[in-house]
């Protein structure tokens, strides 16, 4: 075998296992041999897969007129119906802007089959033509990865953030991770300087700049964080203070309070009602539970009850005539 057909398979078996998809007229062009060499050299990959007992197998796809290597024995990637779901939710959460969102899609769709390729695009091709960036038409992937080095280095951040009412601050932050939820990206960090039992939250759209200081965040400070656990606190990203708190919900509302209050337990089962105890961040449960009108009623604690009185006082207010 010469030196010019070993290297021309080795080169011909790396693109197939890094998933590329071969035209057979192509590849012969580009190496100046006919088309007739190219399906020997296929056929020398597909015996040598065989000799190896590999559950790999090298398809021609005659839709696309390509070969490419199907991986049936490797688990670890994602397959057809796991790309279109996660492609689904990126879609229905709108956090990207629509460059972003068909720039992951490109991503995904080049692991997969030809067929594979159609199918995902056959899935999503309506909601991708009619998808509607977020409202701050932000690009935010390469400002995403940036944080998220900071955060797995352990590094002080500073950062210029405009507030909802547009006036902008510099802060010092000891960021600890961000996450998703309700449409936005959020960094999650303490503030230096300022004694908190729990960590401020910081929309990442809102971050008009970072920068990284030389500067490490105290190792203490990361092991006593949880994000995760926190989370089974958290709605609507308003945290506040950490309650213990008895709820009576409406049959109705049941399992979207369940849903909404991951950490809860049922205290009482009527045939028209459930009575829950929880633990909430008072803030965004307050501003949670009004949105759901009459199907929640707060029981305890009293504080937290007055708080849902005196907002729907001023709601009262607003809708007199």
């Amino acid at each position: 075998m010469s030196t010019n057909k070993i290297n021309r398979m080795l080169l011909l078996f790396h693109k197939l296992i890094k998933g590329e998809h071969i035209h057979k007229a192509d590849f012969a062009r580009t190496h100046d041999v006919s088309e007739r060499s190219v399906e020997r050299d296929i056929e020398d990959i597909r015996i040598f897969l065989s000799e190896i007992h590999s559950n790999d197998k090298l398809i021609f796809d005659k839709l696309e007129n390509v070969y490419y290597l199907l991986t049936t024995g490797n688990n670890d990637k994602l397959n057809n119906i796991e790309s279109i779901v996660l492609l689904k939710i990126i879609l229905g959460t709108r956090a990207l802007v629509k460059k972003e969102v068909e720039f992951v899609i490109k991503s995904l769709r080049l692991n997969l089959t030809p067929q594979d390729r159609k199918e995902i695009i056959h899935s999503i091709q309506d909601e991708i033509n009619n998808y509607i960036s977020p409202v701050h038409n932000k690009p935010l992937l390469d400002m995403l990865n940036n944080l998220n080095k900071a955060i797995m280095n352990k590094m002080v951040i500073k950062i210029d953030y405009v507030k909802d009412n547009g006036t902008e601050h510099e802060r010092i932050l000891m960021p600890v991770a961000f996450i998703f939820s309700d449409f936005y990206f959020y960094l999650i960090a303490f503030i230096e300087g300022k004694e908190y039992k729990y960590p401020a939250f910081f929309r990442v759209d809102r971050i008009k700049k970072f920068s990284v200081l030389n500067k490490k965040i105290a190792e203490d400070l990361s092991k006593k964080y949880d994000v995760g656990k926190m989370r089974y606190y958290l709605q609507l990203m308003y945290a506040g203070e950490l309650l213990t708190i008895k709820v009576k919900c409406q049959n109705s509302l049941v399992t979207t309070f369940q849903n909404m209050v991951p950490d809860h337990w049922l205290i009482k089962d009527d045939s028209n009602f459930k009575i829950f105890g929880a633990k909430i961040f008072d803030k965004g449960f307050v501003h949670w539970a009004l949105s759901q009108g009459a199907a929640i009623e707060i029981l305890e604690p009293e504080n937290l009850r007055q708080k849902i009185k005196d907002e729907i006082k001023k709601m009262s207010e607003i809708y007199k005539d």
